[in-house]
């Protein structure tokens, strides 16, 4: 009991309570700051909210990523090229309007003190994960809901599984009538030829048309990275 009264009142206990607050804090930052280059460079946190990806990835999955940063521009010599079949995380904007740096500092802040799992969906700027179905300059064509791509020099095309560096099923639409009920250019599409910089993306489950058959090819520059592992829930636990 004395000895709370003399802490409470002596400013040598004072003193080094607020340096044990101050070395608590400074810990937090340091760790932070740590948080954002990693997350920035290295490696960083999704979650999935949509059924695009069928079984691959389920709504309220949480992962891991390697970020593009990792990924030079000359694919030759990355230790990680992006490879067909690939899954890839797109970020698309839908406003003119540039993110404000405090707007993302609170998106830092809130996925690195909830590991993700608190972080809500951006109306303005959002991350697409899709599968990275050809490169710059492939050629791309649906026929049938079949994919067609033939890669950049060649003189003829294959489709997306014989080209796929990795093994993966899609889900196509059951009846002619839910084919009819989406995007008219949902089961064929004219050969489309992929400029430099440019990739085309689908979603596994080719029902959900919000891919490259909506928006057209997109920007290789658009990809924030490629998922690496899911840890959450932790009973799906695994490498993707």
């Amino acid at each position: 009991m004395i000895y709370k009264k003399w802490q409470k009142y002596s400013y040598t206990a004072q003193r080094h309570q607020r340096h044990r607050i101050l070395i608590a804090l400074s810990w937090v930052l340091a760790v932070f700051l740590l948080y954002l280059f990693v997350s920035s460079y290295l490696i960083f946190s999704f979650r999935n909210e949509s059924n695009s990806m069928g079984k691959t990835l389920i709504p309220g999955d949480v992962g891991l990523a390697l970020s593009t940063r990792l990924f030079p521009k000359d694919k030759a010599s990355s230790l990680f090229p992006y490879k067909r079949g690939d899954i890839v995380i797109l970020e698309k904007s839908f406003t003119n309007d540039e993110p404000t740096w405090y707007g993302r500092l609170w998106d830092n802040l809130l996925a690195f003190f909830s590991a993700q799992l608190a972080v809500q969906p951006n109306t303005e700027r959002r991350l697409f994960i899709k599968r990275l179905i050809a490169l710059p300059g492939d050629e791309i064509a649906i026929k049938n809901n079949i994919v067609r791509v033939k890669p950049a020099g060649q003189d003829y095309g294959l489709t997306e599984f014989e080209l796929s560096s990795v093994t993966y099923d899609i889900v196509l639409p059951e009846s002619v009538v839910e084919n009819q009920a989406l995007l008219p250019f949902s089961q064929d599409m004219e050969p489309v030829q992929l400029k430099e910089g440019e990739c085309f993306v689908l979603s596994d489950d080719r029902r959900d048309c919000n891919d490259s058959r909506t928006w057209g090819p997109v920007l290789i520059s658009d990809i924030r990275g490629k998922p690496l592992l899911r840890y959450w829930p932790f009973k799906r636990f695994g490498t993707l």
